[in-house]
């Protein structure tokens, strides 16, 4: 098959340009031929063919789409994209990422951003779509509901894990060394810091957890982006500032050391629409420490890879993370067990094959 990628800007950083990568690097491997359309690429992947098209509207993408048997779009405004290539008789399939919560956001700009892309998705998706794909069932129930697309007609298609990138064969000394993390017992969280992705619980259970174990350490990376939150100011008003590392940005080829790096992943956030970072930890072998809420369940098993507690109960997060920094052999079974999950269920061979499954059933009704 000719498939079609679109999406609008391909940001460095981006989980969805990772699962775009990584999706269509796997159907690559499937034989089919795959192109990736975008009005600006910040990142490019050798083998994979990116064509950055001068586009000011939706229509004028619709040129470079000839002859492509599939238009897979992944995100608005580019859903736009997809239903004026169906309207020209091009199968269309698009991929539910989903929003995170408007309340979530400190941001007015951001606020206004995620409204306008809300209204922007419910509207195009009335020109309609072929097959209809989401990451969780989480996911599938919202674009049911709020966007009242039939549940029958979306397939869940989890995301990926590059599970030779992230293994437990990984060295993570090199991370401790250069933070100075000898000897301590290493919480880490990875990823924006943004209000509704949570590292401010997990500084708020910090001193909790310092009182019970004085050797523990928190490793906080990521950049912040639109939505400002002062977490040194909270960790020093919190009096724990020797406790904490604030890594900034973290290239990426530093990451999978990073996992590797902790004796435990807490990942308080309040929205996933998947949840890529639980995955990518357990596929290191490291237990996760998260809020049970939205598509966390679907990805870190209660009581199996980590530990989940209700969404903001700093008290049971710290109870959580407690626990767990003192039972070294329930952290190895753990971190056994999520790399196991991650296996069976999150690799981006699985997710082609099941994608490939959508565009055939899309194609096959046209016939």
């Amino acid at each position: 098959m000719k498939i079609a990628i679109v999406r609008t800007v391909l940001h460095k950083g981006s989980g969805q340009v990772v699962h775009i990568r990584e999706l269509a690097r796997a159907l690559q491997a499937r034989g089919h031929e795959v192109t990736v359309f975008t009005t600006r690429a910040e990142e490019r992947t050798e083998g994979l063919p990116v064509v950055e098209v001068p586009a000011r509207h939706a229509r004028d993408f619709l040129a470079h789409l000839t002859g492509f048997d599939i238009v897979h779009t992944q995100y608005h405004p580019c859903l736009w994209v997809g239903g004026l290539a169906r309207r020209r008789g091009l199968p269309h399939v698009f991929t539910f990422h989903g929003f995170a919560p408007i309340r979530h956001w400190n941001s007015s700009r951001q606020r206004l951003k995620m409204i306008r892309r809300r209204v922007g998705t419910f509207l195009a998706l009335r020109l309609g779509a072929d097959g209809y794909i989401s990451v969780s069932r989480f996911l599938a129930d919202a674009l049911a509901r709020r966007y009242l697309v039939p549940r029958e007609r979306i397939q869940v298609v989890y995301n990926g894990v590059d599970l030779a990138r992230f293994s437990p064969q990984v060295d993570g000394t090199p991370i401790r060394e250069k933070y100075g993390l000898t000897g301590k017992k290493v919480v880490l969280y990875l990823g924006r810091l943004t209000k509704y992705k949570g590292a401010q619980f997990m500084l708020a259970a910090a001193p909790k957890v310092l009182e019970e174990i004085p050797e523990a350490h928190f490793l906080v990376a990521g950049s912040l982006r639109n939505d400002l939150l002062d977490l040194p100011g909270l960790a020093k008003r919190l009096g724990i500032e020797k406790h904490v590392t604030f890594t900034g940005f973290v290239p990426d080829e530093e990451v999978p050391a990073l996992y590797r790096a902790a004796d435990l992943f807490c990942y308080p956030s309040l929205w996933e629409g998947f949840g890529l970072t639980p995955a990518e930890a357990m596929a290191s072998g490291v237990p996760v420490v998260a809020f049970q809420c939205t598509a966390v369940p679907e990805v870190v098993r209660d009581g199996v890879t980590g530990l989940l507690v209700r969404p903001r109960d700093v008290p049971g997060l710290a109870a959580a993370i407690t626990e767990l920094l003192w039972d070294e052999r329930r952290r190895r079974e753990m971190g056994r067990a999520g790399r196991a999950h991650v296996e069976e269920n999150f690799r981006w061979e699985l997710a082609a094959e099941r994608t490939e499954e959508v565009y055939r059933r899309v194609l096959e009704g046209r016939r």
